[in-house]
């Protein structure tokens, strides 16, 4: 049975060194910095690897569910499952709700949500899925985390909305002129692939990388992390992927120029922030924190950070003025630069 939250606790209470900020490579209206870190500890791969070693992704057996699969690690390691990664095939194309860091042995039962919407296909309910090419945009991953987290806070499971998250695949696939058959974001992704790939192409991965920050335009959009480089280097590709779909609606926006005190400061607010952390589905802790600037989602295992992910909530609130309020775009000392 899972504990009671516990807290309040800062996630920087988890970090054994303090995180760092690579200068960001820019392209279009979106640049993306990398972020540093300590040597992990925890052993674990990523889902991407784990899929030719031995790990399996399923409907339900005994019938399938919209909002559950069954996840099998037959292989050596734990196995990270990433927020907002997408797996296709079977009955419909599903993203993980929540992270989790999936044992060795038995069979468990993982949130996710539907995002194809006009598909139910039971011809291939024996069949396992596999990993896309990409991760959910952070704009739909943002809403994600915000209902979670509220469901969480309320007694109940990390879960999103799946009529929300059907709404948004919707508007998303409307605003790019996109007409998918099944209401599929990989067909959004598909369509586009060509202008994805251009924006992708000149984000590169550096060296011990262990994070991203996302810049669009003059905004700080979302944060991504892991403690292991070697999983992050697997993740990386499918997240720019989703940063430069949302990079696509906004490309009327002025090209980003870079602003490493920003990120920085972006940085430190996330890891700043209290949080609300309970029993994982998995190995580890789940954590959760929302503000009317931010909202965010984790994973802790004994005393290490193994995921972070935060995105600004800049449509909410307001300044005074009528703007919105953007924590992004607030500058103030950081602790990497006294």
């Amino acid at each position: 049975m899972s504990t009671q939250f516990q807290g309040p606790i800062t996630i920087d209470s988890y970090l054994s060194q303090p995180l760092t900020v690579g200068d960001p490579d820019v392209s279009g209206p979106m640049a993306v910095y990398p972020i540093f870190g300590a040597p992990p500890n925890q052993d674990y791969i990523s889902m991407a690897r784990a899929h030719s070693q031995g790990f399996t992704i399923k409907e339900l057996p005994g019938g399938a569910s919209v909002r559950d699969l069954l996840v099998s690690n037959n292989g050596p390691k734990p196995v990270l499952l990433f927020e907002g990664e997408e797996v296709l095939g079977a009955q419909q194309n599903r993203t993980f709700d929540t992270s989790i860091l999936v044992p060795v042995g038995e069979p468990m039962n993982v949130p996710v949500s539907c995002v194809e919407a006009g598909r139910w296909d039971g011809s291939r309910h024996g069949e396992s899925f596999r990993p896309a090419p990409h991760a959910a945009h952070p704009d739909l991953r943002k809403e994600k985390a915000r209902q979670a987290s509220r469901s969480r806070v309320a007694g109940g499971e990390a879960r999103a909305d799946q009529g929300q998250v059907w709404s948004m695949v919707a508007d998303r696939s409307a605003s790019l002129n996109v007409n998918s058959s099944t209401g599929s974001l990989n067909d959004v992704y598909e369509s586009r692939r060509g202008n994805l790939d251009e924006l992708t192409n000149a984000i590169n991965l550096k060296e011990g990388q262990i994070g991203a920050i996302l810049q669009i335009g003059d905004e700080v959009i979302a944060v991504d992390l892991v403690s292991r480089p070697d999983v992050f280097a697997d993740l990386h590709k499918p997240l720019v992927q989703g940063y430069s779909l949302d990079a696509l609606v906004n490309k009327g926006k002025a090209v980003a120029e870079a602003d490493n005190f920003l990120a920085e400061d972006f940085l430190d607010s996330v890891i700043g922030n209290r949080i609300l952390e309970r029993d994982g589905i998995g190995l580890g802790r789940d954590f959760r924190f929302e503000q009317p600037s931010l909202v965010g989602s984790g994973l802790i295992s004994g005393e290490e950070l193994i995921q972070l992910s935060a995105f600004t909530e800049s449509d909410e609130g307001s300044a005074g003025n009528g703007a919105p309020v953007n924590a992004a775009r607030i500058r103030r000392p950081s602790r990497r630069h006294r």
